[in-house]
C-alpha cells in the first residue's frame, strides 16, 4: 500500500514546483485546481449535510457564467472538479465537462452521490471527458439498504463501459468516517471494491455545522479498523487514507496560503475560502457575478480577506479539509526557507500523487 501514489497529501500542494517557488517569492500565481458547484439542487437529502439552507435557494450556475470563468482560468488551471448539490443531474452537465476540456483543463474531475450515473449522457460525457469520478457511498452504515446496493449496481455497470469502450475513466468510491462505524468498513469497503471501482478514499466525518466552528467526529478507532480491511482485502486493492487529516497535531498559518491554490465557486458565482465553508457568509472572498475580469484572482478586497484569514480566524480548522492543511503545510515551508536562509525548501514532485492537479 505504501508504494501507491496518493491522492491526498498536504505535501501535493508543491506538486507543481515553478508554482510553489514563485508563491513563496511572492509574486502572483494561478490556481492549480478550481472546485465548483454546478448547482445547489441535489437527489438527496442527508443528515448532517452542512449545505442544506443554503440548497432552498436551488440555484443552478448559468452555463455562460461557467464559459466566462472557465475562459480566464482553463489555460493556467490545470484541474477542474465539478461538485454541487449533484452536478451530472444539471441538464447542461455533459455540455460542462466538454467545455472545461476544450478551454484546456488537463485533469476533470467530478463529485457524485452516484445516483444519476446511470443515464447514457452521463455516462457518454464522463467516459469521453472526464479523468475521475468519485462516488460518495451513502446509506451502508447499517446493512445493505436499497439505495447502497443500487449505488453498487450503478458503479458495476459503469465500469462494464469503461472496460467494454477503452475509456480512461477512474472510479473512485468514498467513505465519512466516525467511530461508531468502524465495525461496518471491511464490509462495506470489500462491497464497494467487488463492484469494480479503482480506488477507495476515507476522510472523517464532520459535526457541528451549524455552530461557529464545526469539528470532526470521534474518530477513535478509525484509523485500526481501515488496516484491518487494508489487510484482508485483495491484493493491490488501492485504498486511500490521508493519515494527516485524522492527525491531532494543531495546524497553523499566517494566512490561507491554500486559497490561493485551490479556489472555489458556489453555483451563486461567489468565490469562498475553501470547499467547506461555501455558502457561509463570512467565508466569501469576492462575488464574481460583480467582478470576474482576468484579474480577479488578485482583486484587492479578495486578496485582503485571504490575509485576515489565520490559523485563529478560521472558523473550519477543525475539520482539517485542504485549504488548512495545505496552509499549514506551507506555513511549515516558508518558516524553513527563512532557517536555511533562502533557499528553496524541499517540495514533493507532482508523479508522486495520482491526479496531481486534482489539489
Amino acid at each position: 500500500m505504501d508504494s501507491q501514489l496518493k491522492i491526498f497529501a498536504p505535501a501535493k500542494v508543491t506538486g507543481e514546483q515553478q508554482k510553489i517557488a514563485a508563491y513563496l517569492r511572492g509574486e502572483r500565481i494561478f490556481p492549480t485546481t478550481i472546485e465548483m458547484d454546478l448547482t445547489q439542487l441535489c437527489t438527496r437529502s442527508c443528515p448532517g449535510c452542512p449545505y442544506k439552507g443554503p440548497r432552498r435557494q436551488r440555484l443552478t450556475m448559468p452555463f455562460a457564467f461557467l464559459d466566462r470563468l472557465l475562459s480566464i482560468l482553463g489555460r493556467n488551471t490545470p484541474g477542474i472538479v465539478f461538485s454541487g448539490g449533484e452536478a451530472t443531474i444539471v441538464p447542461h452537465f455533459p455540455e460542462a465537462v466538454a467545455l472545461a476540456r476544450k478551454k484546456g483543463f488537463k485533469e476533470i474531475a467530478v463529485i457524485s452521490n452516484g445516483g444519476f450515473t446511470h443515464h447514457p449522457k452521463v455516462q457518454d460525457a464522463l467516459l469521453e471527458h472526464v479523468t475521475s469520478i468519485r462516488i460518495s457511498l451513502y446509506d451502508w452504515q447499517d446493512g445493505e439498504s436499497p439505495y447502497f446496493i443500487d449505488t453498487l449496481k450503478k458503479i458495476s455497470r459503469l465500469r462494464e463501459r469503461i472496460e467494454k469502450e477503452g475509456s480512461h475513466l477512474e472510479i473512485g468510491a468514498s467513505l465519512l468516517t466516525r467511530s461508531d462505524l468502524n465495525h461496518r468498513y471491511e464490509t462495506v469497503g470489500r462491497q464497494a471494491l467487488a463492484a469494480g471501482i479503482d480506488w477507495l478514499y476515507f476522510h472523517p466525518y464532520c459535526v457541528d455545522w451549524h455552530c461557529q466552528r464545526p469539528l470532526q467526529a470521534d474518530q477513535t478507532g478509525v484509523l485500526a479498523a481501515i488496516e484491518k480491511l487494508k489487510t484482508g482485502a485483495p491484493r493491490g486493492a488501492n485504498i486511500q487514507v490521508p493519515f494527516e487529516r485524522y492527525s491531532q497535531e494543531p495546524l497553523y498559518f499566517e494566512k490561507l496560503h491554500g486559497a490561493h491554490f485551490l479556489i472555489q465557486v458556489g453555483a451563486d458565482g461567489v468565490n469562498y475560502a475553501g470547499p467547506e465553508c461555501k455558502y457561509d457568509k463570512n467565508s466569501e472572498l469576492l462575488d464574481l457575478n460583480e467582478y470576474m475580469q482576468d484579474d480577479f484572482l488578485w482583486h484587492p478586497r479578495r486578496l485582503k480577506r485571504l490575509d485576515e484569514l489565520n490559523s485563529d480566524t478560521y472558523a473550519f480548522i477543525g475539520t482539517r479539509h485542504r485549504p488548512p492543511m495545505f496552509s499549514d503545510y506551507i506555513q511549515k515551508l516558508i518558516r524553513r526557507q527563512k532557517q536555511t536562509a533562502g533557499q528553496a525548501p524541499a517540495t514533493e514532485p507532482a508523479d508522486h500523487f495520482s491526479y496531481p492537479c486534482i489539489l
